[in-house]
């Protein structure tokens, strides 16, 4: 385990009807920055809940300069419609797009999405799945497809699962580690002012510690993991389901 901890930036829900101003102060920052994000895009969105905005004219022409200086490109789902209930191997939602879905539909899927994203000069690297949503069914379709590397899962580190690299992604906010890998998601769409201010002030504090997918894989080389780390991973995903029920409960 390397002595100094990185992190990593994932932005979800990234499509041409997302909020405009949302994503544009995320944007200057990465290219202030230089920061090599990972870019969760849905190909062909149908989430009235992502129609925020008249579809943007330089989204995709922003994505592909983002691809040019490192950024990575992940694969966020096809529509974004959560019209499957299955377990999911991240149990965090049990309406999703893919988890609990058949093999060869999550594999046309997948194949489509891939292809839609290949038409607007982007190459799919890493898979995001929407709400965490993705089963054995789903390993076996990215495998089929050549998409080997996933963006999810709670250890420190890259890690082997299921015939498929798993980069983690534990955090939605900024947190000061002392090792290990962090994936911060951040959601433009709905994150507020204070949120950014908060992650702006993290960046500059620890921007020599932000890495991008390709480094990250070469400093951290995956490996299954051993039974501390998962025992570590399903004390993490305990009191995250713990503190999400808590919530519900306040809400009712």
């Amino acid at each position: 385990m390397n002595s100094k901890a990185r992190y990593l930036l994932r932005f979800d829900d990234l499509c041409p009807t997302m909020s405009r101003a949302g994503w544009e102060r995320f944007h200057t920052l990465i290219r202030q920055y230089k920061l090599k994000p990972i870019l969760a895009i849905v190909p062909a969105n149908q989430d009235p809940d992502l129609m925020i905005d008249p579809p943007d004219q330089k989204f995709w022409n922003e994505m592909r300069e983002l691809e040019a200086i490192g950024a990575c490109i992940g694969l966020h789902g096809l529509t974004h419609l959560n019209d499957q209930r299955g377990r999911s191997l991240i149990p965090l939602h049990r309406e999703t797009e893919f988890a609990g879905a058949m093999e060869p539909a999550q594999q046309k899927k997948i194949a489509q999405g891939i292809h839609l994203l290949k038409e607007q000069g982007l190459t799919s690297r890493i898979w995001v799945a929407p709400r965490h949503g993705f089963d054995r069914n789903t390993l076996r379709a990215l495998q089929s497809a050549g998409l080997n590397l996933l963006s999810d899962g709670l250890a420190e580190r890259p890690f082997l699962k299921g015939g498929v690299v798993w980069i983690p992604q534990q955090i939605w906010e900024p947190v000061s580690k002392q090792s290990g890998l962090w994936t911060i998601c951040i959601h433009a769409n709905t994150s507020t002012a204070a949120q950014f201010a908060e992650l702006g002030d993290f960046i500059r504090t620890h921007h020599e510690q932000f890495t991008s997918v390709e480094d990250a894989l070469v400093e951290f080389t995956p490996s299954p993991l051993n039974i501390v780390e998962a025992v570590a991973t399903w004390v993490r995903l305990t009191r995250i389901r713990i503190s999400k029920w808590r919530k519900r409960r306040r809400r009712h």
